[in-house]
Order: C-alpha cells, then structure tokens, then sequence
C-alpha cells in the first residue's frame, strides 16, 4: 500500500497511545475477561483476553474475533475475570460473526487457517484462500530453516473479499480512511484483517469461474496481485511470533519483510518458489533514488524513524530501500538479520521507541559503523543484475 499502509499504521499508533496514556502494563493471563464501560450510545459490555492493563485503567483488548479494541480510562472500564480461559473464534464461529457483520449477501469460504467472507465470487475467494495456505507454509519453513521459533496461527485468519473496487473503497475508506480506500488491499492490524476486492473481474468482463481462468487473469495483473500478497504476508508475520501487533516494529523491517515475499508464485501448487527473489521495480526505484535524491544519512534515518513512509514525497524511495536493506541484509548478514528478528519478536505492545533507541537496537546487531555498512550496502545493491 506504500504510503498508505504506513499512514494508516501511523494513525492506529497515535490513536491507541492516545487511549491508554502512560506506562501501560503488560497482561499475560489467558483468562476471558468481560470489560463494562460507558459509551455515548449507552453501556457496552465486551469478551475477550486483556493485552494491556494501562496505569490510569485504561485496557487494550484482544476480542475472540481476533480484534485489538481499546477502552480508554475516560469510559471506565470495569475489568470482570471470568472462570474460563480465553479462546478465539473457531473457523465456524468466526465465519458466522463475519458475515453477521458484513451482511447477508457474504458468505465464508473456510480454508485450514482461514475464513474468507466473499461477495460476488465463491470461486475466486477459495482461489485465494489456497494462495494464502502456500504462502502461510512457505514462510513458516522459510523461517523455521533460519532459525526462527515460529508457530502456525493460534486462531483462523480473517479476510474480505469485495465483489468489486466501489465497494471496496466504500468499507475501506469508512474502516481505514481515504489512503486505505485508495489501495489494491490492506491489512488492518486492530482488526488482523485482510480487506481485498476481486482484481479479475475487469470492467465489461464476465467473472471468472474456473481457477485457470482466475490464475490467467491474476497472472496479467500481477502487479495488483503483489499487494494481495504483500498484505498477506503482513497477517502472517503478526499471527506467527515474528511481530507483535502495537509493538513498535520498525516499519523498514515489517514492509522490507512483506516486499521479500510479494513476488507471487501463481503457477506453484505447493511451496512459494520466489521467496527472496529480486523484486525488480523496487530495485530499479532504489536505484534512482540513489543517483538522484538519497542522502547520506539516508541508512540512519531508515532504521530509526518513520517520517519517510508518512510523507508522500518520500514514501515510495522508502519502500525501495526497505525491500533492497532487507534483500542484502538476508544475503550478506543473514545470521545478524535472524538474530534481529528475534529481538524484535520480543517486544510488548503499547511501548514505544525514540527513534535513538531503534538505531541503538539496530547497531548492536549489525555494528555500530553506519557508514562502512551503507557503503557495503550499495556496493552490493548496484551490483544486482537488473533483469
């Protein structure tokens, strides 16, 4: 989604630290807990698994359809354990709750790990479903091989799929703001959503019925198709103890991990054969970034803020260099790259970092020389074949 995805995320930060205020405590118990609070349309009351337990009583919630919902101290909640522990939604529960939600014209199509709430095509909902379980087992093997202790998704994994672009951009834009409702697809890390809409179904054509049918036209539309899997990789890697949700994850690494998977593999029917492969339109922006536009403090200011993928002047160069850092730190510094990842899957939710502390974070992983690293760094990136 490059700025937009970052914009949204941005505001999720700000909103959140805005309702917990100050010094939250983080809440480990796996009991159900029922949280009353005070609401302008009257007393609300709502389950689920308490994340953070704020000092001035506000809570940050894990509900048992995968939801993150914040209850600021100013509608005083009141934190009621319950005698059970907390479960999320099985795939039936979730499937009723989504298409409760979204309408009668839904209907969910359930896969091993995810439930899939499609209007208009039954057929390409299930074809992205498959898509998304070879992804899921990829980048689980993928990790695992390297190091990582990562687990299969503890709850089923929701996604929307809309019939068509207007109605898309309707719910995405009410659900996510004008920068969501501008995109391909998002995926929303209060709600863990995917949001998508059909991308084969082109105006003036017949919707596509068969999976070849579906696969030809994902095929001529793969750059579309790149953020379905972008933003796919976004839920896994926050679903499988690689990135928490609210956690403050530097924002170069979790789009520079989406952007390592997004190149689709549409002709496997098991694996995903293009992990890690060159994603060539990022690196011919990165290029031009760096004859033309990049600073010399660019690596610096990368791996330490996020003012870069906020402003959209410089969001795309930022994106670029995310994908081209994170494809050199993976072939050239692989063990530090993995040992990073393990730091950062550590991290609570609701803390927040100065950017000093996540280029400290950064630096006592790969080395306190920025300079003698970026110069190892283009090196490399210029000499990457360019088709």
């Amino acid at each position: 989604m490059e700025r937009k995805h970052a914009v949204a995320f941005a505001l999720v930060v700000v909103a959140v630290t805005m309702s917990l205020a100050a010094n939250p405590l983080a809440h480990a118990a796996d009991t159900l807990v029922r949280v009353n609070f005070a609401d302008p349309a009257g007393p609300k009351t709502i389950e689920g698994k308490l994340v953070v337990e704020a000092a001035d009583g506000g809570v940050l919630l894990l509900a048992r359809d995968g939801r993150l919902v914040t209850v600021g101290h100013a509608k005083s909640p009141h934190v009621e354990k319950l005698d059970r522990p907390f479960t999320g939604f099985n795939s039936s529960e979730l499937a009723r709750a989504l298409c409760d939600e979204l309408g009668p014209d839904f209907e969910a199509v359930q896969t091993r790990h995810y439930v899939i709430a499609a209007r208009g095509s039954r057929e390409y909902a299930q074809w992205c479903g498959d898509l998304f379980e070879r992804l899921l087992a990829a980048f689980l093997d993928h990790w695992r091989a390297a190091g990582l202790a990562l687990e299969e998704p503890k709850w089923p994994l929701p996604a929307i799929i809309f019939s068509n672009e207007a109605d898309f951009k309707e719910y995405a834009t009410a659900d996510a703001g004008a920068f969501a409702g501008d995109s391909k697809g998002y995926y929303s890390i209060p709600s863990n959503r995917i949001v998508l809409y059909d991308l084969t179904a082109g105006k003036g054509k017949k919707r596509a019925t068969t999976a070849s049918e579906i696969k030809r036209r994902a095929a001529a539309a793969s750059f579309n198709m790149a953020t379905v899997v972008h933003e796919a990789t976004h839920q896994i890697a926050f679903n499988s103890g690689m990135h928490t949700r609210l956690a403050d994850n530097p924002l170069w690494l979790t789009e520079g991990m989406a952007m390592y998977f997004e190149t689709p593999d549409l002709d496997g029917t098991q694996g995903w054969k293009t992990i890690g492969e060159i994603n060539r339109p990022r690196l011919a922006r990165f290029l031009d970034f760096v004859r033309k536009r990049r600073k010399r403090n660019s690596l610096e200011t990368l791996v330490s803020g996020t003012d870069r993928f906020i402003d959209a002047h410089k969001a795309t160069d930022a994106y670029a260099e995310s994908w081209a850092l994170t494809y050199f730190l993976n072939e050239r510094h692989r063990e530090q790259y993995v040992a990073y990842l393990k730091q950062l899957a550590k991290k609570q939710p609701m803390i927040w970092d100065e950017p000093e502390a996540r280029l400290a974070q950064f630096q006592s992983v790969f080395g306190s020389d920025l300079k003698a690293l970026d110069t190892e760094f283009l090196r490399f990136v210029k000499a990457l074949p360019r088709k």
